[in-house]
Formats: C-alpha cells, structure tokens, sequence
C-alpha cells in the first residue's frame, strides 16, 4: 500500500470513529450525592450514592443512569433548574425511576433556549425522590463531560 492510500485510508477510519459522537450532540454527566439533610432526615437519605449521563440532540437532553443503597424506594425523579449551580428550584421534566431502594433513572425532557442556557451554566439538575424522602433523596447537578475538576 502506499504512503497516499495509507493516509486515506486512516483519515476515513477516524472520520468514521468521530462522526457518530459528534452526532450525538454534547454530553453531560452528574454524581448524585445524598441531598441535604437534617437530625430528621439524616439515617434516610445519607448511604444513597448514584451517577447520571446526558446528551443533548437539539433541544431535547436524553438522560439514563443509575443510583443505589436508598433507605427506602425512589418514587419518581425529575429534571429541575435552580438559579445557578447548587441552588434548588423548580422541576421542569419528569423521569423514570426503579421503585426501588437499587435501580436505574431514564427519561427525556424537551427544554427551552433558556433552559439549555442553563444548562450549559450547570444550573440544571437531578433529583431523586424516595418514599422516606419525598423531597429529594438524591441529587446532582449537570456538568459538560471532562468538566468536573475545572
């Protein structure tokens, strides 16, 4: 083969390696951490540990990840978006959840130009409720994939 044919034929390999990850949009990720708590709700939420992934095609941000050791079953979990990173607010999608202390998350969420703004800003998230915590047993917010460190 060669030298011209060589570089082709590796330029092509590597066009068709990148390609389907440039389709799929950017990534994101989160660790879910136990959410805050207090004397009351400490023994219920503290042991639980679970981590997420996301991309975004377009305007709709597809999430799937997993979490476990939750003192009681998750009951729903959802996308939410608080003003900046680590601050709570509002759910502005619906996802998923195993009804189970050990399960998966999962669901898509079609979101505003504001809200990809804000996400793109780490200023979305999340939460996993639980039945002995109802307001939120898990929780983590979205990062671009590599950014967690900066």
């Amino acid at each position: 083969m060669n030298a011209a044919r060589h570089v082709i034929l590796v330029t092509t390999v590597l066009m068709l390696a990148v390609t389907p990850a440039l389709a799929a949009g950017p990534g994101f990720e989160a660790e879910l951490d136990p959410t805050p708590f207090d004397a009351t709700t400490r023994a219920d939420v503290i042991k639980s540990i679970g981590n997420v992934t996301a991309i975004l095609e377009g305007s709709t941000l597809t999430i799937s990840g997993s979490f476990s050791n939750m003192a009681s079953p998750a009951t729903g979990a959802s996308v939410r978006i608080g003003l900046a990173k680590g601050v709570p607010g509002d759910a502005i999608g619906t996802l998923t959840a195993t009804h189970a202390a050990n399960g998966s998350v999962s669901g898509s969420v079609k979101l505003s130009a504001a809200q990809v703004a804000a996400l793109n800003k780490q200023a979305l998230y999340i939460r996993i409720d639980s039945e002995k915590a109802p307001d939120g047993n898990l929780q983590g917010w979205l990062e671009a994939n590599g950014a967690k460190g900066e």
